[in-house]
């Protein structure tokens, strides 16, 4: 096992897909091992990651990116109101509240829009997803218990006229080969449907920036490692 590294890990791509693929490709050069209450993985702490543009489609992400991962990730954040496990190894039972019952309940996306309507420079454009009763849910079955990996997203107009909105995510943790890619294909998607309104609503045209977020830990499980390798080992041989 190497010695655990301990500067912040950047992470860079020109699509989310491409950041997607380098992500894998730090994790598995590293090939740093620890556990997860018991399960082998691979995985690196603080973790930045940036994407220079968010489509929520592009070449590499088609080509290389597990579609019903994706589909699934899209299910629970814009459709789905149950929480429900698509790893390999599920770590919980369905249950908790989807993503998208979040969004519902609380009028985040309302309330983002809302804000940068009636103030474009605001720094509170912030939707946050867990709240009280999940902390004590996780306290009171420990074993079989979900909070959400992505903890919050931020929506920034950038001092330009107002006219480019970046994205900024904090994610507690996040299956890189599994949920990882779905997850930022979700958020792309929430900002473009975000730009959309504001353009409607501001009457300029407001364009989708980068994706920028923190990962507090981002790892592969031992189950889907040599599938992550395989992967990794096409799309080198493609591009070399």
């Amino acid at each position: 096992m190497k010695t655990v590294r301990t500067t912040t890990v950047n992470v860079t791509g020109r699509t989310i897909g491409e950041m997607w693929l380098n992500l894998i490709k730090e994790l598995l050069d590293y090939n740093e091992e620890s556990f997860d209450e018991g399960r082998r993985r691979i995985s690196l702490q603080c973790v930045n990651v940036v994407a220079l543009t968010q489509n929520p489609s592009d070449e590499l992400m088609d080509k290389y990116g597990n579609k019903q991962f994706i589909k699934e990730m899209l299910n629970l954040t814009f459709e789905k109101e149950e929480m429900y496990d698509f790893d390999v190894v599920p770590s919980f039972n369905p249950g908790a509240k989807s993503y998208y019952k979040r969004l519902n309940e609380g009028k985040l996306v309302e309330f983002v829009i809302k804000r940068l309507t009636h103030f474009p420079e605001s720094k509170k454009a912030v939707i946050v997803f867990p709240n009280n009763d999940d902390y004590e849910t996780v306290l009171s079955n420990p074993n079989n218990d979900y909070l959400p990996c992505i903890i919050s997203i931020q929506f920034r107009l950038l001092p330009n006229y107002y006219s480019t909105m970046d994205t900024i995510f904090y994610a507690r943790s996040i299956d890189a080969y599994q949920k990882s890619l779905g997850n930022f294909v979700a958020i792309a998607t929430l900002s473009h449907k975000i730009a959309k309104e504001l353009s409607k609503n501001l009457n300029r045209n407001i364009k989708v920036g980068k994706l920028v977020g923190l990962i507090a830990d981002a790892h592969i499980y031992s189950e889907c490692l040599e599938d992550a390798k395989n992967m990794m080992k096409e799309y080198n041989g493609k591009n070399n």
